[in-house]
């Protein structure tokens, strides 16, 4: 046997479902604007990285002139022992992997913690002890303990697994590099560092 419940009932009900409804809907339009206030003040000055992944770039695009982005680069064009940023640079269809024009692509590797070149199979960004010109090599991947990088997705840094209070930083001063610009590697404690000049965006394959 169905239930029976007065008109005036069902009418107040469905009026108190409406006003749930609405209340949600209200509540779901608030944290929407909160979401994409945070998303434009966090991209507005995101990089067009014009590579094809796999790359990592610094989140901000500071001021690259083609609004390519700062990528982590060898030094000079192909294969190099050294490290910096650069202009990402455009894609190229048809080129071999091991192609110079690539060496703005790096990938990071979860689970060896590892930064690979995308060209130079088998070589690994290092953390070096001294201190020059860069403070970054690329060197033979192996079980180094500098060649490990914890990146944290909560700050967008990538930390030295060794000692979790240094990070991986771009200099302040922008350099011409040809037809590019550059910004040099540096290791920085991280409490110390400005926000947008440690903060990196990894694009995976």
């Amino acid at each position: 046997m169905k239930s029976w419940a007065p008109p005036q009932m069902i009418l107040v009900l469905e009026f108190n479902r409406w006003d749930i409804l609405r209340d949600m809907l209200m509540k779901l339009a608030v944290l929407l604007g909160i979401a994409a206030g945070l998303a434009s003040a966090t991209w507005a000055d995101a990089p067009g990285v014009p590579s094809d992944p796999p790359y990592i770039v610094l989140s901000d695009n500071h001021d690259e002139p083609n609004g390519y982005g700062f990528c982590i680069d060898t030094f000079g064009p192909g294969q190099s022992d050294f490290l910096q940023t650069h202009s990402c640079k455009p894609a190229r269809a048809g080129e071999p992997r091991g192609f110079a024009g690539h060496d703005t692509r790096f990938e990071y590797d979860v689970a060896t913690m590892q930064i690979i070149s995308y060209p130079f199979e088998g070589h690994c960004m290092q953390v070096l002890l001294a201190r020059g010109r860069t403070e970054f090599a690329l060197l033979p991947c192996s079980d180094h303990p500098r060649q490990k990088f914890v990146y944290d997705a909560a700050d967008r840094s990538l930390r030295l697994h060794e000692d979790q209070s240094l990070c991986v930083t771009v200099s302040e001063a922008t350099e011409p590099a040809g037809p590019w610009v550059k910004r040099a590697l540096r290791v920085t404690a991280c409490a110390e560092a400005e926000a947008a000049l440690m903060q990196w965006t990894l694009v995976a394959e």
